[in-house]
């Protein structure tokens, strides 16, 4: 019997069955759209943060103090600097403070950091008005561009060329600054979320929160090979004082979270393929019974056992294929989709706190994961579709010729 001849029966067993077919067809379409939406998020996420991360460049490395009793001033960052293989110390202040608008009040990073070491820290961004502070500016400030225009409003919330006024959570004392630029924007960093913060001079912040010392210090090797011989000068002369994470570290714990939450959720869609495959299991034990006198007609004019095997197999790898498209077709489109649902939530929420924070990525969907889900799916199909196939294969024809 020729192969497109088994592939005719198959088909007709679906179309003379069409409400049972489409209910098991959606079943595997479920399955697999489960599968690529649900993997791609994770993907994509991990794709996002280690896109950040690399901004950072592979020779940084992240110094904080491990406890609130441990300082980090200047002359640390002179004696980080003689550490061989040190090319640049970065000195950082950060600190969450209230900034009031042109309508309301909200709460965002404030981040001090030298201009001439803005790009440095912060690779890559672009103004997308204005200027940047000066670094003998005390007022002056560059604000990110959900600050300068957040997402739940119509119009900017501070503008570029006018004054705004910010206050320390921790202290009353109110300042009046000039929001001198705005930035375009660009995501989040090892630092800070970028599109979320406000920027001013390293001694502007200082002064405006009253510190003597710095949040965080970043250190920039000359190469990414002698990182590892830094890491361990620092840990000789501070010990377990600091907390010590470089782009490596943290490029290794993204990837081991994600890779875990990924095997997570792609096993809890793939039950739903099971569960799938128990249907048309079912179905075609029902098929199979439906059709005992047609299949005992089959066999006296001469199909074989594999010939009969062979059509009800193919029924079962039709459901699955036309699923597993559908499946991959639907779930892409849910993908990309699940970004913007996140991300609008997100916002909601944030709003609530008087926040402006934002998160967003786009999912990744690989060619070899789609494949993959698209032949387990057409596996799953046949494995469920095998036993029913093989007991009608099985069946004595004057049998099936007498049942009623």
């Amino acid at each position: 019997m020729r192969p497109t001849d088994i592939l005719k029966w198959g088909v007709r067993g679906i179309r003379e069955r069409k409400l049972r077919a489409a209910l098991t067809i959606l079943g595997i379409m479920v399955g697999t759209a489960a599968v690529i939406a649900l993997v791609s998020q994770t993907e994509g996420i991990q794709s996002s943060i280690l896109d950040q991360m690399n901004k950072l460049g592979p020779s940084t490395i992240s110094l904080r103090p491990a406890a609130g009793t441990v300082i980090l001033t200047e002359k640390d960052v002179n004696r980080i600097l003689q550490i061989p293989n040190v090319e640049l110390v970065i000195p950082v202040v950060t600190s969450s403070v209230r900034i009031y608008g042109t309508q309301s009040s909200r709460t965002v990073q404030l981040v001090g950091i030298d201009p001439s070491q803005f790009g440095i820290l912060i690779s890559g961004y672009e103004l997308e008005e204005g200027r940047l502070y000066q670094p003998l500016s005390y007022s002056e400030i560059v604000v990110g561009a959900n600050v300068h225009q957040p997402q739940d409003l119509t119009s900017p919330f501070v503008n570029v060329g006018q004054t705004a006024t910010i206050e320390p959570i921790s202290r009353s004392t109110r300042m009046v600054t000039s929001v001198v630029g705005s930035l375009e924007p660009y995501g989040m960093t090892a630092l800070v979320s970028v599109d979320d913060s406000i920027f001013m001079s390293l001694k502007g912040a200082s002064n405006f929160l009253g510190r003597t010392s710095y949040s965080a210090l970043f250190v920039k090797a000359v190469d990414p090979d002698a990182v590892d011989g830094v890491v361990e000068n620092i840990r000789a002369i501070y010990g377990n004082s600091l907390n010590i994470m470089t782009v490596k570290q943290i490029t290794q714990i993204v990837t081991s979270i994600t890779g875990m939450l990924t095997v997570l959720l792609g096993s809890i869609a793939a039950i739903s393929l099971f569960v799938a495959g128990l249907g048309i299991m079912n179905i075609m034990f029902v098929s199979v019974i439906e059709r005992t006198r047609e299949i005992g007609v089959l066999k006296a004019l001469g199909f074989k056992d594999r010939n009969i095997l062979a059509i009800f197999l193919s029924e079962a790898g039709a459901v699955g294929l036309v699923g597993g498209l559908l499946g991959i077709t639907v779930g892409s489109m849910i993908s990309y989709l699940m970004p913007l649902l996140v991300a609008r939530g997100f916002s909601s929420q944030s709003a609530q706190f008087g926040g402006a924070s934002s998160f967003s990525y786009l999912p990744v969907i690989r060619p070899e994961m789609a494949l993959l889900v698209f032949f387990f799916a057409i596996a799953v199909s046949l494995l469920a579709g095998l036993y029913p196939a093989r007991r009608a294969s099985k069946m004595d024809p004057v049998v099936a010729l007498r049942h009623e």
